[in-house]
């Protein structure tokens, strides 16, 4: 009776544990498909997340991806100002915000159609700043798994028009952000208010 009972408890684990395991990857299917196929809608302004920078003050590849596709909104019209947000990084002390301003300025926009926060920490903290601007519609710009996360977080700081932009470039590393990701929005949507 007990090796019985014991197989069907390990049956039983190994049931809850495949079932949740697709769960999980119908989810990160669900975010990455968001991600990859979001369509930016012409709004007021673009929202650039930051990202690390070089010790030497330089976005890193995935930073310049997002600067060239809010470059590529604003060039197209699709958006009238760019929002970049970042934080100022603990270690190097390299204001992200900053540095991506003086990037977009050096390819031609106007330091009047540029907004710098410097205190966008996360993503959170990203949407309440643009929320108290009161955009008339956002497109947020960041990495395709980070998408859906970053624009359910402006519409829940009130932003009505949102819509979402992702440079194609792909890294194997960022199957651990869409992970990530994946785990993260659903704590947003638990703890978040504005």
């Amino acid at each position: 009776m007990s090796r019985g009972f014991w197989r069907y408890g390990v049956v039983k684990v190994l049931g809850a544990g495949a079932v949740l395991s697709a769960v999980l990857l119908l989810w990160m299917g669900f975010v990455a498909f968001r991600g990859v196929s979001a369509v930016p809608v012409r709004s007021e302004m673009a929202v650039i997340f930051g990202t690390a920078v070089t010790p030497k003050g330089e976005p890193r590849p995935a930073l310049r991806e997002r600067l060239e596709e809010g470059l590529r909104l604003w060039r197209a019209g699709l958006v009238r100002t760019v929002m970049v947000s970042g934080a100022i990084e603990s270690g190097n002390h390299q204001d992200e915000a900053r540095i991506m301003a003086d990037w977009l300025m050096a390819r031609g926009v106007p330091a009047s159609a540029i907004v710098v926060d410097s205190h966008g920490n996360n993503t959170w903290l990203t949407a309440l700043h643009v929320a108290r601007l009161h955009p008339e519609g956002a497109v947020v710009v960041t990495q395709w798994f980070h998408v859906l996360r970053s624009e359910w977080a402006l519409r829940r700081v009130g932003v009505k028009l949102v819509s979402g932009a992702a440079p194609s470039q792909f890294r194997v590393a960022e199957l651990w952000y869409l992970f990530r990701d994946c785990v993260a929005l659903p704590v947003y949507v638990l703890t978040k208010a504005p």
